[in-house]
This record gives C-alpha cells, structure tokens and sequence, in this order.
C-alpha cells in the first residue's frame, strides 16, 4: 500500500476491465472504488463504532475531488469515528429523517445492511445469508432497474404493477459477466416479477417502520402466482435419473454433487439442508439429521437406510467439516448447474432439485402415509417433528422415511418398482 497519485489513478481507469479498488495510506483506509465505465469514487473503510460492523462509505467521484481533497476529507471522518460517531449511519439517518427523500436504490442498500445486521426479520427471526443473497440478486437485476431513480415517498402502486409488467415481459433481462468463470443470466417472467414485488413489499413494509412512508404501496398490487411447480417423477423419470447420475459418476464429474443429488431424492431435504450438511449432524445411531439451522429453525430429521447409507460413506474430503465440500476453498457444495446437465442428458423436462422434493412426498401419498407424517419428514413448519428441544426421533417416522426411501433408492436402480406398480411391505399393490 502506498500513497495514489493522479497518474496511477487514470492508468488504472483506463485499463479498467472490472470493478477495481485502489488503497492509500495517508490516511489508511482512504481507498478508490473504479467501475469498468471509467466512474471512481473516493471512500473509507472502517469499523463502525456504533454496530461493530465492517463499513465503506462513499465520500465524492474522483474529478469532483483531487486525491489530496480526498484526503483532507478522508482525515476529517477518520476524526469524527474516532469521536464514537459513524458518519455512514448518520448520513444515512439524515436521508431518513427528510421523510422519504431517499432513492428506491438507496434504501435498497440501506434495507440490505440492516438485513444483514439482523434488524430486519422474516417469521421473527433475522433472514438466512442464502436468503440475503436471493434478495440481493433480485434487487439489483430488478428492482433497481425499473424503480430505483423514484424517490421512496414518491412510489405508487401504479408504479409497482408497471415494473412488475416489465419484469414479467423481460425488459430486465440480462447476460452478463460475473467473474473469471461466472455468468449470470437474468430472464425475468411472471415468477420472477411475483417474487420481485413481494420483495418490494418487504422494502415498504421496513420504509412504514422507520417512518419514511406511512402506507406500503405494494400491498395493493394484485400479483399472479409465483410459478411454483408441482412436477414430480414418474417411475420411469427416476430410473433415466439414476441411469444419467451413474454415466456421469462413471465419467468423473463432482463426486459430492452426484452424491448429494442423491441424497436429496431420497430424504425429501431442501437443497440447502443437504448441501450445507455438516458431518456432526448426521446421527447415524439414531437414523435421523440432527440440522442446527434449517428454514423453520433447529430440527431432528428421520432418513431412511437408503439415505443414511449415502451418508456414511467415506468422505469426499476428510478435512471438511461438510459432508458434501466444495470443489475449491473451504465451504460447502454450492453445484446447481451440473443437475441441469443431468436432466438434460436424462431428458427430464422441467426438473429442478426442488422436484426431489416433491417428489419424495409423492412417493409418501402413493404408500398411503398421511399429509401430516410426509409434513414432518419434509420438515414443514406446521408439522414438524422436530424442534430444538427435540432429541429422540420418532421411531415411526423413521420407519416411513426407510420405506419412501427404498421405494425412490429402487426407481433410480432401475428395479421392478420402476416399471410398474410400487409394492408395499404389506404385499399390497398401489
């Protein structure tokens, strides 16, 4: 790190391919955020003292500031931290306190940190870093796209049914360049446009609270359904599924994800219970997921044998905490896109890894067990069997999750459940 000079900023503007920060250290922490367009903005990056959190906060564009009043600049905030204020808290606080003369894309941001800060709740409790992600990504392809120039206090329900039109149409649509390996393509349609105005009901509903707007304008916008399917496999579809995930493991693709696809076919789990599963919570004793954060909270899981079988198989990596790790750094499995290669090659149409899901409880319907047990294997709030003062499993239940689970683990097999009809352990015919 050393001191920036005009000479150095302009190169690097010029050059500029992707988003790009410069530090300086006079006064450390001053840095300079470049975007690929040539924009540069001066900021500071500190602790703030008030929410212990990590923060930038912008000070002005290069060319409206030299280096050295940014500098001069940069000293003065550094004073004010110092003092036990955090100027990025109060600034933002001033733009609140003018009632709502703050931007749709600026309290999208503002939204987002609290978020992430746990000051804004879903069912009570602060939402999941996946879920952060998801809102983030539909804020920034969507909602600031089509919304984010009016101001908040100025939004009307007119407005809201307008972006949500051209979300559905695909006016936001996009393909872009995330990264050395990334992309991300952004299509828009009537799913994505529901869930984009029921985000924008969040942002509203967290705009009434702190004052800024006494009405949440989304509330009366009329949205169609969200596109959630209902697909599930056939007997059939699970053999040409089992039969595509054996060429592809015959063929070296990621043995965690394979694996992982697996297991979530035959417990019914989200894909972010499995995926993020780490190797203490599996209880093979007891036959069940012992999970510490899952959608409605702490939960105790019955799997079947099927399953627990795949689970307890030697490690894909024995320094990982996770059963399935990622294929690089430390973290967890993250693969979506090899299961659109499966499906693909399986010619299963309409297939995502949420249809496991679906399917499994299918599967539970077809041996005749009720809504409220396939609830508590699925782990569905209102039934759960589970909760964090759960620590036996119900022997029951696990004795269904062994029975849906054999009958998917032969389908994929390509055994005789496969062609026809599913056989219970009764002898009886469904």
């Amino acid at each position: 790190m050393a001191r920036l000079t005009k000479r150095q900023i302009d190169a690097e503007i010029t050059r500029a391919e992707k988003e790009t920060r410069l530090w300086d250290d006079d006064p450390r922490g001053l840095g300079l955020r470049i975007k690929p367009n040539g924009a540069a903005t001066f900021f500071i990056q500190y602790r703030s003292p008030v929410t212990f959190k990590k923060i930038r906060h912008s000070i002005d564009q290069y060319g409206r500031l030299t280096i050295e009043q940014a500098r001069t600049e940069a000293k003065a905030l550094f004073e004010v931290i110092a003092k036990g204020r955090d100027p990025a808290l109060e600034k933002r606080q001033a733009r609140h306190d003018a009632k709502g003369a703050v931007t749709v894309s600026e309290f999208c941001d503002d939204y987002q940190r609290d978020a992430k800060a746990g000051l804004v709740t879903y069912r009570g409790r602060p939402k999941k870093p996946s879920t952060l992600a998801t809102d983030k990504g539909r804020i920034e392809r969507h909602i600031k796209p089509t919304l984010g120039e009016k101001l908040v206090r100025d939004v009307t329900s007119r407005d809201i049914e307008k972006a949500m039109h051209d979300i559905r149409q695909g006016k936001t649509a996009v393909d872009v360049k995330t990264g050395f390996r990334g992309r991300a393509i952004v299509t828009g349609g009537a799913g994505t446009a529901t869930r984009a105005v029921i985000l924008l009901g969040s942002i509203f509903t967290y705009a009434t609270k702190l004052g800024i707007r006494s009405d949440n304008p989304a509330r009366a916008v009329e949205v169609p359904p969200d596109g959630k399917r209902d697909r599930v496999l056939s007997p059939d579809e699970y053999r040409r599924l089992g039969k595509t995930l054996d060429a592809f493991e015959a063929e070296g693709a990621n043995p965690a994800a394979l694996r992982g696809y697996r297991v979530l076919a035959l417990t019914g789990c989200r894909r972010g219970e499995i995926f993020g599963l780490k190797k203490a919570e599996v209880d093979a004793h007891n036959r069940c997921l012992r999970l510490g954060d899952t959608k409605t909270g702490q939960q105790v899981r019955a799997i079947g044998r099927a399953a627990l079988d795949l689970l307890t198989l030697p490690p894909v990596d024995d320094e990982s905490e996770y059963v399935f790790p990622a294929a690089y750094g430390d973290g967890h499995l993250m693969n979506k896109k090899l299961i659109r290669r499966v499906c693909k090659v399986a010619k299963l149409e309409g297939v995502s890894l949420h249809t496991l899901r679906h399917s499994f409880a299918s599967v539970g319907l077809e041996l005749e067990y009720s809504e409220m047990t396939i609830a508590a294997l699925l782990g569905h709030r209102s039934h759960s069997v589970t909760s964090r003062y759960a620590h036996h499993v119900d022997r029951a239940l696990v004795a269904a999750a062994d029975r849906i689970s054999g009958v998917i683990a032969k389908r994929l097999a390509g055994g005789k459940e496969a062609a026809g009809k599913v056989v219970t352990l009764s002898g009886r015919a469904v």
